[in-house]
């Protein structure tokens, strides 16, 4: 399955697509950062596709709970465009 977020923003041609897939073996909590005027916040369980449109100087955050506690990791969207062959 596969959870999609499309923000309806004036400038599209500075946006393109992504994807983020959850290889954690628990749920996980994604958090869109650098969006202007929209909030993203999704849970995304193991294997489970995340598509989201946004710009390249975004970052998605990924929460997860681990035997220390809750941890967060950052990637930039630049890393998870989707490439059309």
């Amino acid at each position: 399955m596969a959870q999609i977020f499309f923000p309806s923003e004036p400038e599209v041609k500075q946006q393109k697509t992504y994807c983020y897939i959850n290889n954690f073996a628990e749920v996980v909590v994604v958090k869109m950062r650098g969006i202007d005027n929209r909030h993203c916040e999704r849970v995304v369980f193991p294997t489970e596709k995340f598509l989201f449109v946004a710009n390249d100087d975004c970052e998605l955050e990924i929460h997860r709970h681990t035997e220390v506690g809750i941890t967060r990791d950052t990637i930039s969207c630049s890393q998870l465009k989707v490439v059309e062959s």
